[in-house]
């Protein structure tokens, strides 16, 4: 027969040991799985540089048909900055940057670039690449006829 376990009366909880293997467990299944969260958020950011830009094209065409005037949206390809003239600016995501640049089917090759909205809703035609530090590439395409902006993968 074994002998009877001796309690303290009023005293229950874990031993050293159990505590100890949680601990090691908790740490070994966040190093499994913090390392993916990195990959995630920074194509969160990417995708929302994307988006922001988008946001910003579509601002300039309700803003040139509320006004009833043409509407520039200027891009700044060293520094990642872009508004529409005359309001706050943004700027791309950290290690975002403009891949290309297409206004009108023709290459920026200056460090800004121009697009502009008009009252009738169309724009200059543009597509624009952005690259991420991990070699992802998103587009932010504007349609010349209806001047909607759309991202593309």
């Amino acid at each position: 027969m074994k002998p009877a376990r001796r309690t303290v009366p009023g005293r229950s909880g874990f031993t050293l040991f159990e505590l100890i293997l949680v601990l090691f467990l908790a740490g070994l299944i966040a190093a499994l799985v913090l390392p993916s969260f990195s990959g995630t958020l920074s194509q969160a950011r990417f995708r929302g540089g994307a988006m922001e830009l988008r946001a910003v094209f579509s601002l300039a065409r309700t803003l040139s048909a509320s006004q009833a005037r043409t509407r520039t949206v200027v891009l700044s390809l060293g520094n990642g900055e872009f508004a529409v003239e005359g309001e706050a600016r943004r700027f791309l995501p950290e290690g975002v940057t403009f891949s290309s640049v297409l206004v009108g089917n023709e290459p920026v090759e200056r460090e800004t670039a121009r697009i502009r909205f008009f009252p009738d809703g169309s724009s200059d035609g543009t597509e624009i690449v952005l690259g991420s530090p991990g070699g992802g590439r998103l587009g932010v395409v504007v349609d010349p006829l209806t001047g909607i902006a759309e991202v593309r993968s």
